[in-house]
């Protein structure tokens, strides 16, 4: 296993509550990823021939995303940008559902690292909001589209999972995804690192419309598998993120919050103490006289 799926492994693993069936991870077109990011130039071209004769070749555009994502800053630097643009915009605009649409290396920021692409986020965005606006988009499209705009416009990544969620009220992977929304809006999360680990976090944020909806709808939910992911991501990055230590115990004590009502939703589960256990051993250990 890679590093990317065992890093993402790793932090699902450490979520309480969640049976495997809620998590959804594109383990095959994650994997075609890894491939594709150890690749040499000569076998790219022979994959972009291979896509130029057909098309639909999932196959080898996913391999062709990892390439061009993991070895952007070799030579040929603007050729890299303008395939993996292309790349990106047809997957977007003919498999808007396709797993390999909804990995994390087909996303375009508009700015803020060196995969940056304003010219192409603009076209990107303008291809998914014609789907968002169509009668017959997927629930699968829908949640590549919140996966792409989870950073960049997260007003428009919650309407879409919300939707899918409509459209699919027995999926739990809806409910974790809006936590992770969610807790990311309440952190000001706006940029992710290649481990999927915050690497910027914007304060003005913290105190957004956004930010102060996603505290809302938390509170107000009865579903455990939300609140976990949410009090979960709020614990481990919120505790990394924080600038002092009132900080991170005011992230610990939200994150008991959480628990605490999910345990009052759900008192039949039992993995709710031992959660509560862990947080509560963490904020001990914040206000330990040795700290």
């Amino acid at each position: 296993m890679g590093l990317r799926l065992a890093s993402a492994l790793s932090l699902l693993l450490q979520l309480p509550l969640l049976a495997a069936q809620t998590i959804t991870l594109n383990f095959g077109a994650e994997q075609l990823i890894e491939q594709g990011a150890k690749l040499n130039a000569a076998a790219a071209q022979e994959l972009e021939a291979a896509v130029e004769k057909n098309p639909n070749d999932l196959t080898a555009r996913a391999k062709l995303l990892g390439y061009y994502y993991y070895q952007w800053m070799q030579p040929g630097e603007v050729a890299a940008k303008a395939a993996r643009r292309r790349h990106i915009l047809w997957l977007i605009d003919r498999q808007p559902e396709a797993p390999v649409t909804g990995v994390n290396e087909a996303v375009l920021d508009r700015a803020g690292n060196a995969l940056s692409d304003e010219e192409g986020y603009d076209q990107a965005r303008k291809l998914w909001l014609g789907h968002f606006d169509s009668p017959t988009i997927t629930a699968a499209a829908l949640g590549n589209l919140a996966r792409f705009f989870q950073m960049a416009d997260k007003n428009l990544a919650e309407k879409a999972l919300l939707r899918a969620r409509v459209m699919q009220p027995q999926n739990g992977e809806w409910n974790w995804r809006l936590g992770y929304l969610y807790a990311m809006g309440i952190l000001g999360v706006d940029g992710l690192g290649l481990n999927g680990q915050p690497t910027s976090v914007d304060p003005f944020a913290q105190h957004s419309p956004f930010a102060v909806k996603s505290r809302k709808s938390l509170a107000e939910s009865t579903n455990g598998t939300m609140l976990a992911i949410a009090a979960s991501i709020i614990w481990r990055y919120g505790t990394m993120l924080a600038p002092s230590e009132k900080v991170k115990v005011d992230y610990v004590d939200l994150a008991i919050q959480f628990v605490q009502q999910a345990r009052t939703a759900e008192p039949a589960n039992p993995s709710w103490p031992q959660f509560l256990a862990q947080l509560q051993a963490y904020r001990r250990q914040v206000f330990s006289p040795a700290n």
